[in-house]
């Protein structure tokens, strides 16, 4: 799933640039006849497209005044996302996002993004920020993807605690589209290990109430851990915890670490080698799976990983900042491993090496 960051492709220079982004019903040219036709300013659905510039027909854009398209949403994708705020409560260490102020605008347009898209969308992701401090913004979402989209996969990515408020959890809960999944972060198995990472006091405490508070409700909950410097040394610990407190939830993701943002800033603090913590992930990952639980690996290149893991990882960096290094070009298993992310720039793992099929 992406996070905050959109294709920007300029508009062709044979496109009249004055008195063009305030009429809606203008079309956006391309070179030669491929015309997009839009509706909707700010935001614009693709209607029709050739062969511009990477959009496609279905895609949902919004055009800047300095005249650049951004694109909202890749319909040709399944790693779209809908923001429902900048805030957050939370300032974790290891966050490739850092929080800022709520701007209530992007409700608006998130509300016309949902309206635009075409009835067979498969995939939603809910993001921010945290989104549960704006349940009001959430049950309206909720409301347009059951009437609009009742098949649809859709995952909320939050660190669980507004979810200790019961009330809050029940509205969002009776509101929510019956196929959702509730993608909690909880980073350590005690407040001290966890509350170091997302610098927040209680948050743990919250957390953990907040995923309880969702088994009550009967939803599906998945629970992501990054693995940092901080954590990496009780990755065992935090199975275990997960394996005796929360037998109840449908996945469990390890996670590798995206180098951008808080983690940039904290490099230091937070960087470890994937290759010095695998042999505890190993152990984690098969205690779990033992145990009847539904486990994998997000964000670690195959190479890096024992080969009794292989079967736990996915390809799970979205597809619009997953990359490869020219090693990869040899190597026989690139097309069942998840890359790299190209937003941590030369910040790769060490140990990269092309695989051959036995």
């Amino acid at each position: 799933m992406p996070k905050r960051f959109h294709a920007r492709i300029p508009l062709p220079r044979s496109v009249p640039q004055d008195g063009f982004i305030g009429k809606v019903t203008r079309n956006v040219f391309a070179r030669g006849d491929n015309v997009v036709s839009c509706a909707s300013f700010p935001l614009r659905k693709c209607l029709w497209i050739g062969n511009v510039h990477g959009l496609h027909t279905g895609d949902v854009v919004r055009i800047r005044p300095d005249g650049m398209i951004v694109r909202l949403w890749d319909s040709s994708s399944l790693h779209n996302c809908i923001y429902v705020t900048n805030t957050c409560n939370f300032k974790c260490t290891m966050c490739p996002q850092p929080p800022c102020a709520d701007n209530p605008t992007q409700h608006t347009d998130n509300i016309r993004l949902l309206q635009l898209l075409d009835d067979n969308v498969e995939m939603i992701g809910i993001t921010g920020g945290e989104p549960t401090l704006f349940p009001k913004r959430l049950t309206d979402y909720f409301s347009i993807i059951n009437d609009k989209f009742p098949n649809a996969r859709v995952e909320i990515l939050t660190n669980g605690s507004p979810l200790a408020d019961f009330n809050i959890t029940k509205t969002l809960a009776l509101a929510a589209p019956f196929n959702l999944c509730w993608c909690v972060s909880l980073h350590g198995d005690t407040a001290a290990l966890a509350e170091s990472i997302m610098h927040s006091h209680n948050g743990w405490d919250k957390a953990v109430q907040g995923i309880i508070n969702l088994a009550k409700l009967q939803q599906q909950i998945e629970i992501r851990i990054v693995v940092t410097k901080k954590n990496a040394p009780y990755i065992e610990d935090i199975a275990l915890f997960i394996y005796r407190n929360f037998p109840f939830v449908s996945h469990i993701a390890f996670m590798g670490q995206e180098i951008i943002g808080e983690a940039l800033r904290n490099y230091s603090d937070i960087w470890i080698e994937p290759s010095e913590y695998v042999a505890l992930l190993d152990r984690a990952v098969m205690h779990l799976h033992t145990s009847g639980m539904n486990v994998s690996i997000y964000n670690i290149p195959l190479c890096i990983l024992p080969e009794s893991c292989w079967p736990f990882a996915r390809q799970s960096i979205s597809d619009w900042k997953q990359c490869y290094v020219s090693c990869c070009e040899k190597c026989q298993r690139r097309d069942t491993c998840c890359g790299f992310f190209s937003t941590s720039g030369e910040r790769l793992p060490k140990g990269i090496q092309a695989l051959q099929r036995s």
